[in-house]
């Protein structure tokens, strides 16, 4: 069972933040940034601009872009530099055709309208569950996910502070998709563990998570630099059968030094990568070898440099090859006759003499016989040349993600097999806690 212990977290937080639990605490999350922002409910809207308020029927839309540095309302014909949204009643907002829970404050950004959707926290967690993880997963791994994306994006409160906001909606804060992310499983599980969050000695932890860890987890000092007490490597053996449990990409030399480049990591062309792996296997540094010298990095910055759905980890093995490509050049030797055998106009434009009579008839009377008038396959001498096509580097590895924290297969693997939520998030996270949150 859970150890629900009240942890009274003082937190000096921005844009109202600083609210009591039972008055719900709100983030705002920066949803994109649009040419054009479209908005309804069938509730029917109150739209805020500065200290004026307008009421907007039920399903009637309100469309905002950007003019000149500020957010024009096309109906009303009102220039702003912030507009505020809300639902009249329960009903959810509508940006476009997607739903979405709580208010929205636009913002005039350039080129385009800022759009941030402003909810409680719990209803944010909602909207990320099925954008991490299926619904139909074990409901302990489902519990150990929600509390881990809630202690982060508690610790994460003043990730965007400076741009007037809480997160972003993309894997750099946590995906966000609204209601359109949300199930009814996994909205159960975030009330039945409200306010549970993980703590390392009474403080909240910095906790992060990944898809894979392909059978072991890192630790934060090899990803990042930067020793923490409970991230740290521990065996996930429950992923042998995940979608990334093995996988082979190959990069050619000349996308490798373009990359690094542009990451600003070598200069000069690529002559040889080395590489520095854990006891485990985990690449922990990179050194390429280039005409302009030797640049060493942490394998974290050369998968962000690659991409990281291109290189879906750290945890592979490198090996350099020449790629050779076989041209096949078929030719038809000078006996072989490259005309057809019987073709009547041909032979009807000649002038004609004895021994041209004698081989139209005797060529008619063969395709009579044949019935068909399709010509001898031609002998043909195949010749093979090898082409080089250049270096390229061939990765095989294991794995999805930066590997430290919780893995949500290993997770999945576990409850599988029995394990509790706490006994997941304890061997993820050894020496943090559970403990109930409340916010003064």
């Amino acid at each position: 069972m859970l150890k629900k212990i009240v942890l009274i977290l003082c937190l000096v937080l921005f844009g109202g933040l600083n609210e009591g639990w039972g008055k719900e605490l709100e983030v705002k999350v920066n949803l994109n940034k649009a040419k054009e922002a479209v908005f309804s409910s069938s509730g029917g809207l109150k739209v805020e601009i500065g200290k004026r308020s307008f009421s907007v029927p039920s399903s009637y839309p309100i469309h905002f872009k950007e003019e000149g540095g500020k957010i024009k309302w096309e109906e009303e014909n009102i220039l702003s530099s912030e507009v505020y949204i809300y639902p009249k009643s329960k009903e959810v907002v509508l940006w476009g055709k997607r739903p979405y829970r709580g208010s929205f404050i636009i913002k005039a950004s350039k080129g385009g309208v800022l759009v941030i959707n402003k909810l409680p926290l719990e209803d944010y967690i909602k909207g990320t569950m099925k954008l991490e993880l299926s619904p139909s997963w074990p409901e302990e791994a489902l519990k150990a996910q929600i509390i881990v994306s809630r202690t982060y994006a508690l610790k994460n409160l003043r990730r965007h502070e400076e741009e007037g906001f809480n997160f972003c909606a993309t894997e750099h804060c946590q995906r966000y998709g609204g209601i359109n992310a949300e199930d009814p499983v996994t909205n159960r599980l975030i009330e039945e563990t409200k306010g549970l969050v993980l703590t390392y000695h009474d403080e909240l932890a910095s906790v992060v998570f990944h898809s894979e860890s392909g059978g072991f987890t890192e630790s934060a000092l090899n990803v990042w630099g930067k020793e923490v007490p409970y991230l740290i490597e521990v065996p996930s053996p429950w992923e042998e059968n995940t979608p990334h449990s093995s996988w082979e990409v190959e990069f050619k030399k000349e996308e490798l030094e373009e990359s690094l480049r542009e990451a600003h990591l070598i200069q000069g062309e690529i002559l040889d990568i080395n590489l520095s792996s854990s006891p485990e296997g985990r690449v922990e540094e990179v050194r390429v070898i280039t005409t302009e010298g030797e640049f060493s990095f942490p394998a974290s910055r050369f998968r962000e440099a690659l991409g990281s759905e291109k290189l879906p980890s750290t945890f592979f093995v490198m090996k350099k090859v020449e790629k050779e490509q076989k041209l096949r050049k078929e030719t038809f030797p000078s006996s072989t006759p490259l005309l057809s055998p019987f073709d009547y106009e041909e032979w009807m434009e000649k002038d004609w003499d004895l021994d041209d009579i004698i081989n139209f008839l005797k060529m008619r009377e063969e395709k009579r016989n044949k019935k068909e008038d399709i010509a001898p396959a031609p002998r043909v001498v195949v010749e093979e040349e090898v082409v080089s096509q250049g270096i390229a580097f061939i990765f095989e590895g294991k794995g999805y993600g930066h590997g430290v924290g919780l893995s949500q297969w290993g997770a999945k693997g576990m409850a599988e097999e029995g394990f509790s939520c706490p006994e997941i998030l304890d061997h993820y996270f050894p020496g943090c806690k559970i403990q109930k949150a409340t916010f003064k």
